[in-house]
């Protein structure tokens, strides 16, 4: 359950929305919960018919429904009939968060550490013990939370937030409405050595990170800069908890990579791909647009466009099902073939 400081109405949340309203009793909200959770002043959602039982004992005032639902299956009750109830309970999740928020004061602190040449934008925040280079430029309405390192020549737009402990290095380029979770490090040197004379000769990394508008970054996330060029994270992409980017990758717009996934360097990855935890691709490969790569697979193909694959190393998805249910008979098979094998050597 989530309490708010800022109480609403049926009738206030209703009037944003496009949507059928069957109220039968005035109520304050002031908390979103699960059905089972919920009180006298809570919002719900209800979308799926499995959680029907639970819907029928709980306490909400107001409850997101489906705009088919049968209304004398909660009598009583506060009804917002809606298409996609789940979404636009989120989405009212998010508003009422900022309605909720206190107002930030916008300041710098003064253990911060700002370099003289920094070009700093208006209603920005830097917290305690930041430190920002030389040539850095912060763009209005961005928060950079406290023990951030912000190295030289650092670009970062509007409206984005750096969380705490995160280290951007030399050269890299963040542009509009950003998150950047706590503990990440963007720019580090790609992962490049030679093997000469018996010993591996680190090769430079002289390149950059890009990225572009609405990216959201995990926490303790990794991204690193190009050998040359530029690593480049593409508009709206969401980047889970503990993921790898390898150098020089290139990411395109709206894909979502989930936690434990590893990128090696050289990686394409399309528009609107889907790479669920802990999936490693192998360098130089390209994830066409549309693509879904399951849960622990290992890619070490290129996979074309709009393609299911899943498994290590990683195959068409309903080849992949076919061969796991397979792979339970595989004790009958080979007893049976020891059996044949034994009664040949017999002969």
């Amino acid at each position: 359950m989530k309490k708010f400081n800022f109480p609403l109405t049926p009738k206030k949340i209703a009037s944003k929305l496009d949507c059928i309203t069957d109220f039968t009793n005035k109520v304050t909200l002031d908390n979103v919960a699960e059905l089972h959770k919920a009180n006298e002043h809570s919002v719900c959602f209800f979308e799926n018919p499995k959680f029907l039982d639970i819907l029928k004992k709980t306490k909400a005032g107001l409850i997101f429904v489906p705009k088919n639902f049968d209304k004398n299956l909660k009598p009583n009750t506060n009804l917002l009939l809606i298409d996609k109830p789940y979404i636009h309970f989120m989405m009212l999740v998010r508003t009422w968060l900022n309605l909720d928020l206190p107002k930030m004061k916008r300041s710098v602190e003064d253990s911060a550490n700002i370099a003289k040449s920094a070009s700093l934008g208006k209603n920005i925040i830097i917290g305690s013990n930041c430190d920002i280079g030389e040539n850095v430029n912060i763009g209005d309405e961005t928060i950079i939370e406290s023990n951030c390192v912000i190295k030289y020549d650092v670009q970062i737009g509007k409206n984005c937030h750096i969380h705490p402990n995160t280290t951007i290095y030399e050269d890299c380029v963040l542009k509009n409405n950003i998150i950047i979770h706590a503990s990440c490090v963007i720019g580090a040197d790609g992962f490049g050595y030679l093997f000469h004379n018996g010993i591996h000769n680190k090769i430079p990394q002289v390149g950059n990170v890009i990225i572009e508008d609405d990216v959201e970054i995990g926490a303790n996330s990794a991204v690193d800069r190009a050998t040359l060029g530029s690593t480049i994270i593409g508009k709206g992409t969401k980047i889970d908890n503990l993921v790898q980017v390898g150098h020089n990758c290139k990411i395109d717009e709206n894909s979502i990579l989930c936690a434990q996934t590893g990128l090696a360097g050289s990686t394409i990855i399309g528009k609107t791909v889907y790479l669920a935890g802990q999936v490693g691709v192998a360098g130089h490969l390209k994830i066409d647009d549309g693509a879904m790569i399951g849960a622990q697979s290992g890619v070490t193909n290129d996979i074309p466009k709009g393609a299911k694959y899943f498994g290590s190393p990683a195959i068409e998805a309903g080849l992949q099902k076919k061969i796991m249910v397979s792979e339970k008979y595989l004790p009958e098979v080979v007893k049976e073939y020891r059996k044949r094998q034994k009664a040949k050597d017999k002969k």
